[in-house]
């Protein structure tokens, strides 16, 4: 679907919409991006089913169509949504790496 989302899993739960789920082995926390019919949702997880609703932006990031300024700077949907995964994969590992050590 997106070039770069290529690590993980694309299910299509709906019509409309498509998730992306990538979690590193082992790992607890990973990414998930859902695809929606003009924006796309993209969090850092505690799971395959972890969700947040409305939840914090260091978790949470609702990307949205680029505007007109921004398609005339030449961003697209796709290079907003991968930005956005690439925070959430900080995200994800910085918690991954708080869950070991409170493991130890």
């Amino acid at each position: 679907m997106i070039k770069g989302l290529d690590k993980g899993k694309w299910t299509r739960p709906t019509d409309k919409s498509a998730v992306y789920l990538e979690f590193a082995p082992g790992a607890k926390w990973g990414v998930r991006v859902t695809l929606m019919e003009y924006d796309a949702r993209v969090e850092a997880v505690n799971g395959p089913k972890g969700t947040w609703y409305k939840g914090p932006e260091r978790y949470s990031t609702l990307v949205r169509r680029p505007n007109f300024l921004e398609r005339i700077r030449g961003i697209t949907l796709e290079s907003k949504i991968l930005e956005a995964v690439e925070e959430k994969r900080r995200v994800a590992e910085e918690e991954n790496r708080r869950t070991r050590l409170l493991d130890s």
